[in-house]
């Protein structure tokens, strides 16, 4: 059986792991969740084994997934267990084989349903209507935006996710033009689960000259026919601050393609990284209903540097600069501080 796949070319990490487990955990407090039956959770389990069988991008840790999800089931692991207490299980099997935090079944009635009508195009106006302004009440992830004239700082708060909707990019470009004459620009992207890796490259668009685009992130898939070169885009609306000095705050929550913004500016020598390593979630996927209000984060393809396998997936962002992830944005702006009175200094 062939996996359906939710908007492959858009996502990366759609949803963080805390974020997983709190739809999982929210949903089951709020009712009495069914046990599934054994046909139902032979069902689910061949269809997680198929989906890591042809598409996991690493084929030996895929047949150890799948050896130890049959060697379970063979053995009566997964019989009698409500939904919710499936899921998480199933999860720790998988996760005790190797630790990839992207790969993980939740439990959730609304998330199931929504993900199910858009894999099959049953989606009604009134859905998509719904999803539209929880989109737009939640800014496309963008909080705010802070001008300290003083300092010539622009402070830019992304906690909401990375998004690829027309809308999204029209939020980030008012916010990029809002900084566009600051010399030092502040993206603080804590607490952010990710997204889809489009926007930071068009986010890191801003930051060099037109005409240099640059080799942003690779993509490799267990079909390396379908490997993807991610480069930042030709064109960005507006001003752009190839000259001003970029700082990026991440914290242990800032994962997946949020990530992968920090890691690429920081291989590319382009930004400076303060806060915690970060959550080491680099393995990009699609969400993929299961059956009985389950749904498994299917993970499709790593994401490394150009023209390397080293990415972040369990290990995480290093900060340039660690400190912990509460105190970074302090710490960014005494680093400008810092630099402006030596520069001053040096003038007198």
């Amino acid at each position: 059986m062939k996996p359906t796949f939710y908007k492959p070319a858009a996502l990366l990490g759609f949803l963080s792991l805390p974020l997983l487990l709190s739809a999982q955990t929210t949903t089951a407090t709020k009712e009495t969740v069914p046990v599934v039956s054994k046909e139902a959770t032979h069902e689910i389990i061949e269809k997680i084994s198929n989906g890591l069988d042809q598409s996991y991008p690493f084929p030996d840790i895929s047949k150890k997934y799948i050896a130890t999800l049959k060697s379970q089931e063979a053995k009566k692991a997964y019989e009698n267990l409500p939904a919710d207490q499936l899921a998480k299980k199933i999860t720790k099997d998988l996760r005790e084989v190797h630790k990839d935090v992207h790969l993980t079944i939740f439990y959730s009635v609304d998330y199931y349903n929504r993900i199910t009508k858009e894999t099959t195009n049953t989606s009604t106006p009134e859905d998509e209507q719904r999803e539209l302004e929880r989109k737009r009440q939640n800014n496309y992830g963008f909080d705010a935006v802070e001008l300290d004239k003083k300092t010539s700082t622009a402070y830019i708060k992304i906690s909401g996710g990375f998004h690829g909707d027309q809308e999204a990019f029209e939020m980030a470009t008012a916010a990029m033009n809002m900084a566009a004459y600051s010399k030092n620009i502040i993206i603080d992207i804590r607490d952010n689960g990710g997204g889809t890796g489009m926007m930071g490259r068009f986010l890191a668009g801003y930051f060099f000259n037109p005409g240099d685009e640059r080799y942003y992130l690779h993509g490799y898939h267990k079909d390396r026919t379908k490997d993807i070169q991610e480069w930042t885009y030709p064109f960005v609306p507006g001003k752009r601050m190839a000259d001003s000095k970029l700082y990026i705050l991440v914290n242990k929550r800032t994962a997946s393609a949020t990530e992968g913004f920090a890691f690429a500016m920081q291989k590319m020598h382009r930004a400076t990284v303060i806060g915690d390593t970060t959550a080491g979630a680099g393995i990009a996927g699609s969400m993929i209903p299961l059956k009985e209000n389950l749904v498994v984060f299917l993970p499709v393809k790593m994401v490394a540097a150009p023209d390397s396998d080293q990415g972040w997936e369990g290990i995480g962002v290093l900060p340039d600069v660690p400190v912990k992830g509460e105190d970074a944005r302090t710490e960014a702006e005494r680093i400008i501080k810092k630099e402006q009175e030596d520069v001053a200094a040096k003038t007198k």
